[in-house]
């Protein structure tokens, strides 16, 4: 009875002890995500000038220390500063740093998927990989960013960090075309020309994409539409301009309703 008597105190006495170390690591971790937010509210004041006179670099230091601290979305806002040189020179290194930071915690965006994808496929900011810059394309164009659709279709298409692939190298070119990149346009005028990534090579396809890139002032795209006026007939060339109509208002159109959803 003695035992189990002394045994229950200690029990007792141990839950207690627990309870109190939980409950102040809690305090103290709601104590530390406050001074986060608090530090981020104030580096927003500045980076806006609300109520205080605007201060970018006050603003960056701040967001920087609440990044440093484990915030994702201060690690997003300080990566894009330094990566545009708000507040601060442009710096790819510290940007690469903080939006890799964030990308990895959730908080991404298409465009700095995209910064991701370029700096590992320059070598800026992070040592060179191709694998890794893959990846991050691919996420920025399945999120609809066009640039990275043409980046990603390149990569597939010479095979770098990825086996050459003409089909799926056209499907990002045209998709990046058909949002209206003019040098994504140009690049599926030459897979139709040369027949690669399609069923097989198509003056008529060719002409239409070539004419709308020449259109939108893609001086390459001009010069290979006038090449092919003169190797294909007068009907060909006929049908090959309304195509090139077509494919100008269905783009132009498809633009304009997305900035009317907007």
């Amino acid at each position: 009875m003695i035992r189990l008597h002394r045994s229950t105190t200690i029990m007792t006495g141990l839950v207690f002890f627990l309870v109190m170390l939980f409950s102040s690591a809690a305090m103290l971790q709601a104590q530390s995500n406050h001074y986060t937010e608090s530090l981020k509210y104030t580096a927003q004041k500045y980076y806006w000038g609300k109520n205080v006179r605007q201060d970018l670099p006050k603003a960056l230091s701040l967001y920087r220390q609440a990044a440093e601290r484990g915030d994702t979305e201060a690690q997003f806002i300080a990566g894009g500063m330094y990566f545009r040189g708000i507040g601060t020179d442009k710096n790819p290194q510290e940007a690469f740093k903080w939006l890799y930071k964030a990308a990895l915690n959730g908080a991404s965006t298409p465009q700095s998927q995209k910064i991701l994808g370029q700096s590992f496929l320059m070598g800026s900011g992070v040592p060179q990989n191709y694998n890794e810059s893959i990846q991050w394309y691919q996420k920025a164009a399945e999120n609809g960013d066009r640039d990275a659709q043409n980046e990603l279709a390149f990569l597939y298409y010479v095979g770098r960090g990825v086996g050459q692939d003409f089909r799926t190298a056209y499907k990002w070119f045209e998709k990046a075309a058909r949002e209206g990149l003019v040098v994504a346009q140009y690049n599926v005028g030459i897979m139709w020309y040369t027949g690669n990534g399609v069923d097989s090579s198509d003056l008529i396809q060719a002409y239409s994409w070539l004419s709308l890139a020449a259109a939108n002032g893609h001086q390459d795209a001009s010069a290979a539409s006038k090449y092919i006026e003169t190797i294909i007939s007068p009907s060909e060339l006929q049908e090959a301009q309304k195509r090139g109509m077509q494919l100008y208002r269905q783009i132009n159109e498809g633009q304009a309703d997305t900035k009317t959803g907007e």
